[in-house]
């Protein structure tokens, strides 16, 4: 049997590529605030805010205490919890928000990957991470200096991550995933922000009117795709590299 757990998952992409693993054959944990409408004999979906680091810390615990890793063939993880708000230039965000979201889509990332390391270390099976990453890691864009400098932590913990599992004698697999520009609320969010806050907002609304916005199922597929593939880790992927 092969484990997944994907954070984010009760919508857009997170959803998406929990739908994927389950059409795989893989036995799927979730975590959302929410739960989302997939039903399925293989999916268990758990609720949490990963916003709280005490609370990320807290439900993996009690995630992993649930799991019989003897019975499994390999185990990913995918963190691909994340929101781009506050969409504000700096020195205009509060320091909660910024708390917010540096929390959920860096600091959550790192504690369960902290924790799925130490989790599994005796473990020889396959063991993955796969980091949803964005564009924004690599380019800077005036409203998002929150989401671009998070992101590109989240490049740069995959790196040295992967550099030290090197070291290991079941070493754990991590990536990052770009998935570039897809139909999701994380769209909706920026298209609803104002040129003030977020000076490319014209150019995330014609993605819109254009078509240009990609299905989440698309962009899930291609990274399962992926997975299945002699993958580098360490590696920052980016979907534009399989079109």
């Amino acid at each position: 049997m092969h484990l997944s757990i994907v954070t984010g998952a009760s919508k857009g992409l997170g959803a998406a590529i929990a739908n994927g693993f389950l059409e795989n054959g893989h036995l799927v944990h979730t975590v959302s605030r929410t739960k989302s409408d997939i039903c399925h004999d293989r999916l268990i979906q758990h609720e949490a805010d990963l916003t709280n680091p005490a609370e990320t810390e807290k439900w993996f615990q009690q995630l992993t205490d649930s799991v019989q890793i003897d019975e499994l063939a390999s185990i990913t993880l995918v963190n691909n919890a994340g929101m781009v708000t506050p969409i504000k230039r700096a020195g205009e965000a509060g320091w909660e928000e910024l708390s917010r979201h540096y929390n959920l889509n860096l600091l959550a990332p790192v504690i369960l990957s902290q924790q799925f390391t130490k989790w599994l270390a005796p473990f020889k099976g396959e063991k993955t991470i796969v980091n949803i990453s964005s564009g924004a890691a690599k380019n800077p864009y005036k409203g998002w200096s929150a989401y671009c400098s998070s992101k590109a932590g989240l490049d740069m913990f995959t790196k040295t991550f992967a550099f030290e599992q090197e070291d290991e004698e079941y070493p754990v697999r991590m990536i990052s995933f770009s998935p570039g520009v897809m139909d999701t609320g994380m769209q909706e969010v920026i298209r609803s922000s104002s040129k003030k806050d977020f000076h490319e907002i014209e150019r995330f609304k014609n993605y819109q009117t254009k078509g240009s916005l990609r299905s989440t199922a698309f962009v899930a597929g291609m990274l399962l795709d992926l997975l299945e593939t002699e993958f580098e880790t360490g590696r920052v992927y980016d979907i534009k590299e399989f079109l």
